[in-house]
């Protein structure tokens, strides 16, 4: 038998772009998914971006445009997810609300969405 080298099919990674999505959305500040911690605190918080072409850039703004953080998602599948601890940049937690994020794709293409943080 023989195989194959992998290859990007640039077509289909640019309609695979409306797969992109933040889970959960939106997320619960008490969910009962969360693991229960003894510390004092909330404990860890996170989301994740799933459907992730091979390398990208992440900035999640505010929803007046301020940049929040920006994350670089690097993998060897097409079908990748990068987490985020909700913390912002300057290391502080994001406060509940609506928050847009840009995915920026080389070669690909761009991807704009929302997602909320709810209490």
């Amino acid at each position: 038998f023989s195989t194959k080298a992998p290859t990007l099919d640039r077509a289909k990674a640019q309609r695979d772009r409306s797969k992109i999505a933040v889970v959960p959305n939106p997320y619960v500040g008490a969910a009962s998914w969360e693991p229960q911690t003894t510390a004092v605190g909330r404990g860890v918080r996170r989301i994740h971006f799933i459907h992730l072409p091979r390398e990208c850039t992440i900035r999640i703004y505010t929803i007046s445009g301020r940049l929040v953080l920006t994350l670089r998602h690097s993998s060897t599948i097409d079908d990748g997810q990068e987490p985020w601890n909700l913390v912002s940049r300057d290391g502080m937690d994001i406060a509940f609300g609506v928050y847009v994020y840009h995915i920026d794709a080389p070669g690909i293409g761009t991807y704009i969405d929302k997602f909320a943080v709810l209490k």
